[in-house]
């Protein structure tokens, strides 16, 4: 018996409308009365996955930042948390100075452009020293856009031949392009799963976890059963136990149907 069920967010669990359906949320109250915990193991900070928790509660877990901030949802209590160094961030700052740059934070993407910082949450500019020395503690993913391939090829092989002392994620966003995302090194989606499990005192293979992408291949890799959706990646299927539907056809909701 699976105790444990993992999802993706974007490109799994909610459509291109941001949305969770419905009777996905009805799907997953109903194992989580059965006793299957529910976690969501994401690229996003912790803040914009709680923002969906408000009306219909439905999280147990919450793997965000790519597995650099584990949260536990029911108890409020941080299982694991670690911020990238503040030498690391402006090695990524100097590298790619004339980039859009995002600092992530447990509750805010903070956009900064040369050397001003933007703020989502609050009306306030602050120049980038300050950020620093307000954040330098609290920042668990750093996020590069690049307009096009060939310069995300290129910055990606960049950061490994200069050595920084990171793990790098590429990823596409369809807004907004080419993007990486910069984490401690010995970070990932993976070990934040192992976290979640050891606090349920359970194995990986009492797991389920759905993906769409290849940063999700270390955890489909190591889980009892896992299902790719019909959007996500050629390598990520060829691992999976099972392909369902897409994100925008209620793919987890069907593998929870299967399964439970």
């Amino acid at each position: 018996m699976y105790k444990l069920f993992v999802s993706d967010f974007d490109g799994t669990l909610i459509d291109s409308d941001e949305a969770i359906p419905l009777s996905t949320m009805v799907e997953i109250d109903r194992i989580r009365k059965l006793g299957v915990k529910f976690c969501i193991a994401t690229g996003r900070i912790l803040k914009s996955i709680l923002d969906y928790n408000g009306d219909f509660p439905f999280l147990d877990y919450v793997i965000a930042c790519d597995g650099a901030y584990v949260y536990d949802v029911i108890r409020h209590k941080v299982l694991f948390k670690k911020a990238l160094g503040s030498s690391v961030i402006k090695k990524i700052k100097k590298l790619y100075y004339d980039k859009d740059i995002y600092f992530c934070t447990d509750h805010e993407w903070n956009l900064c452009s040369g050397n001003i910082v933007y703020s989502e949450l609050k009306d306030k500019n602050i120049d980038l020293d300050e950020f620093y020395q307000v954040n330098k503690n609290n920042i668990y993913k750093v996020e590069v856009y690049f307009k096009t391939k060939r310069e995300w090829d290129s910055a990606y092989d960049e950061i490994h031949e200069l050595e920084i002392n990171v793990n790098v994620v590429k990823m596409k966003d369809e807004k907004k392009g080419f993007l990486l995302e910069i984490i401690a090194s010995d970070v990932n989606k993976a070990k934040g799963l192992e976290r979640v499990c050891k606090a349920m005192h359970i194995s990986l293979q009492e797991v389920v976890c759905v993906g769409d992408s290849e940063n999700d291949l270390p955890i489909f890799l190591s889980t009892g059963f896992s299902a790719a959706v019909a959007n996500g990646s050629k390598k990520l299927k060829k691992v999976a136990n099972m392909q369902t539907s897409s994100n925008e056809t209620k793919g987890v909701e069907k593998v929870i149907k299967k399964l439970f």
